[in-house]
Formats: C-alpha cells, sequence, structure tokens
C-alpha cells in the first residue's frame, strides 16, 4: 500500500474502502497488526521524539486522522490523503468484527470503558465483547490474556497507546488488529461531544474543541500552528 511521509512519518493514501478490505485481511491473517491513527499532534510529538517517529514508521497502517494532514499534503505536495477519524475506524472495526464473528477488548478512557463496549454491543448485537478495562495500566490485563481477543482498542492517547501496545504485541499472540483511538470511548458515551458535520468537513474541528474545552488550548496550538510551522519548514526550508 502506497504511504508517502509528512515530518517523516509515513501515511496511507488508501481509501475508506481499501482500509476495510486491508483491517478483513489482517482478521484473516495469522499475525498481529498495529493500527495507527495518525493526526497532527502525532506528528508533532514525533518530530521531537524519535523514539515515536521510529514505532510509527514500523506499524503496519497509518490512517490520517486530520484534516491539517490532507490539507498540506494536497497543497504543497499534490497528494490526496484521505482522512479517516479514530471514532469512525474504531466503529467500522466493531462492524467488522460482528459481521466476521471476532471479539474486541475495550481498553482505557476514566471509567467508560465498559459503557462504550455496551454502547458498540447496542450498535452492532453480534458483537462479541471480549472485555473492558478502564484506566491506563502500565502491565497487560490479565484478562486480556485470558480472552485471546482478535482486536484491541487502546484508548490511552498519544503516544502512550501507541508505546503500550508495541510493548505488549509479542504477549497478543492471538490478536490480530490493535489501534489507538485516543478519547474514542468519551464520545461513544457522551463524556464528549464531536464539533458539527459542516464544522468537520471545513475542518474546523478544532475550533469547536478550543470552544467547548478550552483545557486543551494548548494542544490545539500544536496541531494547528505548530503543525503547520513544522510542515512549511520542511518544504521550503531544506
Amino acid at each position: 500500500m502506497n504511504s508517502p511521509t509528512l515530518l517523516g512519518v509515513k501515511i496511507s493514501t488508501a481509501n475508506q474502502t481499501e482500509v476495510f478490505e486491508t483491517l478483513i485481511s489482517f482478521l484473516k491473517g495469522k499475525s498481529f497488526n498495529h493500527v495507527a491513527t495518525v493526526n497532527p499532534e502525532f506528528l508533532v510529538e514525533a518530530h521531537k521524539n524519535d523514539r515515536f517517529k521510529k514505532l510509527l514508521n514500523y506499524t503496519d497502517l497509518n490512517v490520517c486522522d486530520g484534516f491539517g494532514i490532507t490539507f498540506w499534503t494536497k497543497i504543497l505536495y499534490k497528494k490526496n490523503i484521505p482522512r479517516m477519524t479514530g471514532v469512525f475506524l474504531a466503529e467500522n472495526l466493531c462492524r467488522i468484527a460482528a459481521e466476521n464473528q471476532k471479539s474486541v477488548y475495550f481498553i482505557g478512557g476514566f471509567g467508560v470503558a465498559q459503557t462504550a463496549a455496551e454502547k458498540m454491543k447496542s450498535t452492532f448485537p453480534d458483537l462479541i465483547i471480549a472485555g473492558a478495562e478502564d484506566g491506563s495500566p502500565k502491565e497487560i490485563p490479565q484478562t486480556l490474556v485470558q480472552t485471546k481477543p482478535d482486536i484491541i482498542l487502546v484508548a490511552f492517547g498519544a503516544p502512550a497507546q501507541e508505546f503500550w501496545i508495541d510493548k505488549f504485541k509479542l504477549q497478543l499472540t492471538n490478536t490480530k488488529i490493535a489501534v489507538g483511538i485516543g478519547g474514542t470511548f468519551d464520545f461513544w458515551t457522551g463524556k464528549a461531544t464531536r464539533a458539527p458535520k459542516i464544522m468537520q468537513k471545513l475542518g474546523l474541528e478544532w475550533f469547536w474543541r478550543l470552544i467547548t474545552q478550552p483545557k486543551r488550548a494548548k494542544r490545539i496550538y500544536n496541531a494547528v500552528v505548530v503543525f503547520s510551522a513544522l510542515v512549511l519548514k520542511e518544504r521550503f526550508i531544506k
């Protein structure tokens, strides 16, 4: 799958159908696959964190989860990188799991993992819930090892979730897909609200978050201002 780089990190150009086909092939295979939902904050962190950058370039699939990435790659490099948010990817992973009799383990969030699992079960009645674990455990939960889930949704936030997946992948011998999904559980459970559709389409989700979650101001600054500055520097200042 073609994967150009931005700020030294590979990002897939696969469209929605191709991503879903790839995920299904992962589930039918025999190996473990690490999927990352890369947004501008990931790239800013990777720019200053070589360990994180190296990890992202060894994942099995990096989908684009950020309007800024699609915008700048189109403007500066004439490349089309379709966007797929972590929320959308995770929900469709649950759909695919339900359709293929695969199990999903929910881990992360702050008191919402079980509720998130129940939400997906109500949306996809055939979904097999392997387990749900709150918080960000430093070690791998014994229930996760025992239930041997096909898919693990890890909601710790980056880069902690990516490092956790990488650290324990050799112990997850029966798991086919592990993906970091940030605050997805909060959106599923209503703890956080997504921007209106028009703002999502216009790439103004950052503005919505600034209004509704002012404590995220520093993160939004990194994702919008710092990220754009780094991309322009990479393009024009060699």
